[in-house]
């Protein structure tokens, strides 16, 4: 190996450990007013359709690339899904995902606080699901077959602003939306998008 191969190599090291020395991790936690938008050859499958009230919670772990710019990512329990309102009655769909954020944030001081602008991609995976319409209980199944419901697989990008104060509390505001096709129905060439618009609160324990 040359000189400049291992120069290159422990200065690397050096910033990757500096980020992670300098990391901090903590808890989130808020609200999801989500919807699931439908379409098919046949039309939209958003008759009677409204936003339904979720949450969110789990933890998280920022990466300072610089003082202005970090990059956070984390886990989260998110609950998505609709309200539904026809002449035969109305319901609701509840489905919940594991979901990993991975966001690049750019921060403008102002005072002691600071402006977080916010964007980047989220991945995931459906854990279970439920349905009600009057007083039927309805299966939600999960998987890639045409009988199941959705497919566990969901991705999209995330946008978001919020304040940061102190360095520790975030209050923050976040659109989702989704670009992957949960629809496990393929027949008419049926899509179905999550879209999630979320506030939230969270508290860095580090540095």
């Amino acid at each position: 190996m040359n000189t400049n191969k291992l120069l290159i190599i422990v200065v690397a090291f050096t910033m990757t450990t500096k980020s992670f020395a300098q990391a901090k991790y903590g808890v989130k936690a808020g609200l999801n007013l989500a919807n699931i938008s439908e379409k098919s050859s046949a039309g939209s499958g958003n008759e009677g359709k409204t936003s339904k009230i979720g949450f969110h919670f789990g933890g998280t772990a920022e990466f300072p690339a610089s003082e202005a710019v970090s990059v956070q990512t984390g886990l989260l329990f998110s609950s998505k899904g609709y309200k539904i309102s026809l002449e035969g009655g109305s319901g609701s769909l509840n489905v919940n995902y594991l979901e990993i954020p991975i966001n690049t944030i750019y921060k403008i001081e102002i005072g002691s606080s600071k402006l977080c602008l916010s964007a980047g991609p989220y991945l995931a995976y459906a854990v279970s699901g439920s349905a009600k319409f009057g007083d039927l209980e309805l299966d939600v199944n999960i998987g890639s077959d045409d009988t199941d419901t959705f497919k566990a697989l969901d991705y999209g990008l995330n946008i978001g602003a919020g304040v940061e104060l102190n360095d520790k509390i975030t209050i923050g505001l976040q659109y989702g939306i989704g670009l992957a096709n949960i629809s496990s129905y393929t027949g008419y060439g049926t899509s179905a998008k999550n879209n999630v618009f979320g506030i939230s609160v969270g508290y860095m324990f580090g540095q």
